[in-house]
């Protein structure tokens, strides 16, 4: 019951998160906000009870870093909500979440002065691949749904796709 059994917690957290996310909002558009503020407060009240022991353990990093870490994490949530609203499918939006890896090497590189092996290289070119091809594939599928309506309302569709993508991207 060690690490598998947290890995399996971790994945199944995860991805109820997201498949109950994309059900509210196909529900209640917008309420995404909503959610991911409930999300914050409620881990918020949890590492205060049991982290902070009620405030009597002092913190390990000062609270003003920790709240501009927060800060920042709320924004960027709060317009990765914002960017399904531009016909962003939930699938790709997980993709396009867990495709931050060649910033991470990008900066490891540069700032840490770390290198990597040929195989890590290998690996981040094969995920950016997969990340490109579900991308390309995501567009035309927006085209294709768009199409039974006019030429304009397909390329209105696609546009708005197409901001939603770049809105999202440039948040990794």
């Amino acid at each position: 019951m060690g690490t598998a059994f947290a890995v399996v917690l971790v994945f199944v957290g995860c991805c109820s998160n997201v498949v109950s996310l994309e059900l509210l909002v196909r529900e209640f558009p917008g309420c995404g906000n909503i959610v991911t503020f409930a999300q914050f407060i409620l881990i918020a009240l949890e590492g205060f009870i049991f982290e902070t022991k009620l405030g009597r353990k002092k913190p390990a990093i000062p609270v003003s870093n920790y709240v501009i870490m927060v800060t920042m994490f709320f924004t960027v949530s709060v317009i990765n909500n914002y960017a399904l609203n531009f016909n962003i499918a939930m699938p790709l939006h997980m993709i396009f979440r867990s495709g931050s890896l060649i910033a991470n090497m990008i900066l490891g590189i540069i700032i840490l002065k770390k290198r990597y092996s040929a195989s890590k290289y290998l690996s981040i070119v094969l995920v950016s691949t997969g990340i490109f091809i579900c991308t390309i594939m995501s567009a035309k599928q927006v085209h294709d749904v768009s199409s039974d309506g006019s030429e304009k309302q397909g390329f209105y569709a696609f546009m708005r796709w197409l901001i939603g993508k770049c809105l999202f991207k440039k948040l990794e």
